[in-house]
């Protein structure tokens, strides 16, 4: 008896041992998580990411004025019988015709009126187009407000290059994935009110939330990057120490851009124009057209802008405007997977990968529909589609504008691809009811697996790597390794001091050619001979 008490005793005791043990580790992992956020508190990851949410808030908008024309088409045809099959497709494309347009002005605004006056600019169309739409009589006044929210879309890339610029190499994979991540949050929100909101009542809700951006935008500082490209260094630092909140950091941060920088007002309009002509401008703009290009003819955008009358003539056996919401909410989800996977994967594996299941998914609701099979399967085969499309080929190429280009001419060239890509994107829509009217549907299901597999293909052989690196490392990827050229000048690095080469570095990855005379004392930058060396 004494040994069973002993024995039940000493089990007692080593249970109570083994739950202090693990009260002791919840403890430990509790005070591990207050110290890790006071760190992120403190080393300023927190303010970085409340800015990066700012910014990117205006890709709600832009999910809004994506999705609209899914849920206002079925109804607007609906109320008005007489609307042709050309004028909807209209309705649909002239959101989108404006976007190269809007997309052009902003990048041509940005680098002027700088990042963050520019997001706050962007509800002026975007609040009047939604009031236009909301109040609209007549079909004229209807296209007349889908084309002026397309501005919204356009000028909203800026919010990639803003994130870009204040995020560190670490961070800034996974914030800019919140971009498209929101874009279907909009989208998702968009759908679900259409379902049984009517259209107009849609638009007033989307005039209000336009309002959001310039209200958080509002607390937020401007780029420290473009600041200090101005000149404006006492205003870059507070920007910069914001955003760290550490004083070393921001200083050391703001030299490295800084140091040895060339003011745009000291430099003629031929060095300004040869900006243009440099290896690393032009090598990433093709790259990314490129695959902007297969992008758009996967389909993607197409489910986007005609989600209702998609599945409708696909034929599943789910009530289309559920489908529609299926998808949103699809997107939603697996938008916040990609983001999270854009910090754990190479860019080109995400892309390469992402491409293939396009293909494959999109190819296998084509041959079920071929060997007319159970509906369900398509309904399966195109939901897997829009899930593996928010994992890289949707997300990379907008995040890697605002990452490729150098930083005297980001916001131009930017906002020049995104004109690009629009342009393709309206075309894509535009073309898609007179493509499956001559294709039918089971063959425009064909060619869009088909470009997406070969978009795979081009990922993986030509897209650059751009995971944890650098704004300085990424230019470098662009440069003759045989010249060493120079990404902010474009040209060999010639000039000597004595013999010796001299070169100092800055974070937007250049190695700045200096000549040097005689007089070690002579800092002056000699750029008409630099461009003379490049031509």
């Amino acid at each position: 008896m004494c040994f069973v008490m002993i024995e039940i005793l000493t089990e007692f005791i080593k249970r109570r041992v083994a739950a202090a043990r693990v009260g002791e580790r919840r403890t430990r992992t509790m005070l591990a998580s207050i110290k890790g956020f006071w760190k992120v508190c403190r080393y300023g990851d927190l303010y970085m990411v409340l800015a990066a949410l700012a910014a990117q808030s205006i890709n709600i908008s832009v999910g809004f004025c994506q999705g609209f024309s899914a849920v206002l088409l079925p109804q607007y045809t609906h109320e008005y019988p007489q609307i042709s099959y050309e004028q909807s497709s209209w309705i649909a494309s002239l959101g989108v015709i404006s976007n190269p347009i809007g997309a052009l002005l902003g990048g041509m605004m940005v680098d002027a009126v700088g990042r963050k006056l520019l997001l706050q600019s962007i509800v002026l169309p975007n609040l009047v187009g939604w009031l236009v739409i909301a109040f609209s009589e007549t079909y004229i006044f209807l296209c007349v407000g889908r084309f002026i929210t397309g501005f919204t879309i356009g000028m909203s890339t800026v919010s990639y290059i803003y994130v870009a610029e204040i995020t560190t190499a670490e961070k800034r994979g996974v914030l800019s994935a919140l971009g498209p991540g929101l874009v279907s949050t909009g989208i998702f929100i968009v759908y679900s009110l259409g379902s049984f909101v009517h259209w107009r009542k849609v638009a007033a809700i989307c005039a209000a939330v336009s309002l959001l951006t310039p209200f958080l935008m509002y607390f937020a500082p401007e780029s420290p990057l473009w600041l200090a490209s101005k000149g404006q260094m006492k205003e870059a630092y507070s920007a910069m120490f914001w955003l760290r909140q550490n004083n070393n950091t921001a200083q050391q941060e703001l030299m490295e851009f800084t140091k040895d920088r060339k003011s745009d007002e000291e430099m003629t309009f031929r060095q300004k124009l040869a900006l243009f002509k440099r290896r690393s401008v032009l090598k990433p703009f093709a790259l990314l057209i490129g695959f902007f290009l297969f992008q758009e003819m996967s389909g993607i955008y197409v489910i986007l802008y005609y989600a209702v009358d998609f599945f409708k003539s696909v034929g599943t056996s789910v009530n289309e405007f559920t489908a529609s919401i299926i998808v949103g909410g699809v997107r939603v989800f697996m938008g916040a997977v990609g983001a999270c996977l854009i910090n754990s994967f190479r860019r080109k594996t995400l892309a390469a990968t992402s491409g293939l299941l396009l293909g494959i998914t999109m190819l296998g609701a084509a041959i079920c529909d071929s060997l007319q099979g159970p509906p369900l399967v398509k309904l399966a085969c195109v939901l897997l589609h829009v899930s593996v499309s928010m994992v890289g080929f949707l997300q990379l190429p907008w995040i890697m504008s605002g990452e490729l280009y150098p930083q005297d001419i980001r916001g131009v060239m930017s906002g020049a691809t995104a004109c690009c890509a629009y342009m393709l994107i309206f075309f894509n829509i535009k073309t898609y009811p007179q493509l499956e009217y001559y294709l039918t549907s089971n063959g425009t299901l064909y060619l869009f697996g088909i470009c997406a597999l070969l978009g795979a293909a081009y990922c993986y052989l030509f897209l650059p790597e751009t995971k944890g690196k650098s704004l300085t490392e990424i230019m470098k990827q662009f440069n003759d390794d045989k010249k060493e050229a120079d990404p902010e000048i474009g040209c060999e690095k010639k000039a000597t001091v004595e013999g010796n080469v001299v070169q100092r570095r800055h974070s937007a990855g250049a190695a700045v050619c200096l000549e040097k005379s005689n007089n070690l004392f002579d800092n002056r930058w000699n750029h008409d001979k630099t461009v003379e060396q490049c031509e």
